[in-house]
């Protein structure tokens, strides 16, 4: 069933693309691309400074047992890879990040409640830079035709902070623990399960408390998605567009959210792509440069995942046969 739903969604997203293709002057796009082809290759160093703030943000949770900066980034050059390319988005990421974390020395509850905490704080982030372009749209542009289509970002933006508020209320009136102490529902799992989970419990209700720490991660991950807009202004550079920061900014962070929404289709396939062109076309650019933009997107997370695919097999085997 999981692998029907897989390829239901898989070709809607294809679909998809196949549409903004056609509609929006793909080839065009293509063309504008391959006469930049040598200057691609500069996506990839533009990533570095998000991959680098985004492992900051993580490694400023830990307390014990603290990963080294490079191990951090390797870490999350891998697990933000899994996100893109394996159908559950994010959330899988966060699975393989916490994988990794575990196989690099760190406990159970360490893990699991840096990586949840530092997951609640990137889309805490996200909202903030993303509130903060929707406030610039709203007082630069007056045209009512185009403020309306953020109606429905508004209510992303409202699902955001209803989310995150009821992530802080769990964390700090301790729910998971008083609900395993006070319900039966959980006595399927062991005695071992059970403890991890209170331990889980423990650490990110200490975590919460660290409000320095928190604040840091916050700055670095806000200082991570200025870095991803920065990416965006270098292919615009690349393909030989004059491009506004402004822009940039509301580039990014309105196709994060609108990214993240559509998690259930492989690598957002086509969302992604419709989403580069109406923002890009709001904030004043062609068609064409809104779609070469996508594809940009794109060709950097093959440039930069299929390295990360082959670091994590090599991870995997070596760590494999330490084991046997």
């Amino acid at each position: 069933m999981t692998k029907i739903k897989f390829l239901i969604f898989l070709i809607f997203g294809i679909f998809i693309f196949h549409w903004v293709y056609k509609f929006f002057a793909g080839p065009e796009s293509i063309e504008l691309i391959l006469n930049a082809k040598y200057k691609i290759f500069y996506l990839v160093i533009a990533h570095i400074p998000t991959l680098y703030f985004d492992s900051l943000a993580w490694l400023i949770l830990m307390v014990k047992n603290k990963l080294s900066t490079k191990t951090a980034f390797i870490i999350t050059w891998i697990s933000q890879t899994s996100g893109k390319f394996i159908p559950s988005g994010n959330i899988t990421g966060e699975f393989v990040r916490f994988y990794l974390a575990r196989r690099s020395g760190q406990k159970f509850s360490e893990a699991s409640s840096t990586v949840l905490m530092d997951l609640f704080i990137a889309t805490f982030s996200l909202f903030i830079i993303g509130l903060a372009a929707l406030i610039f749209v709203i007082f630069s542009i007056k045209s009512n035709l185009i403020l309306n289509q953020f109606q429905y970002l508004i209510l992303a933006f409202s699902l955001i902070s209803l989310g995150t508020l009821f992530f802080l209320f769990l964390i700090r009136k301790r729910v998971i623990s008083k609900f395993l102490v006070s319900t039966k529902k959980f006595e399927f799992l062991n005695k071992k399960n059970i403890y991890n989970l209170l331990r889980l419990d423990i650490s990110l209700n200490k975590l919460s408390h660290r409000k320095w720490r928190l604040f840091g991660a916050v700055v670095l991950r806000l200082i991570g998605w200025i870095a991803g807009a920065f990416e965006i202004y270098i292919f615009f550079w690349i393909i030989g567009v004059d491009a506004k920061v402004s822009d940039v900014l509301i580039i990014e962070s309105v196709t994060a959210i609108i990214r993240s929404a559509a998690f259930f289709i492989p690598s957002a396939i086509g969302v992604q792509e419709l989403a580069f062109v109406i923002v890009g076309e709001l904030v004043g650019y062609s068609s064409i440069v809104s779609f070469s933009v996508a594809i940009g997107r794109r060709l950097r997370e093959i440039m930069v995942g299929i390295p990360a695919i082959i670091t994590w097999i090599f991870i995997f085997r070596e760590q494999s046969n330490h084991i046997n």
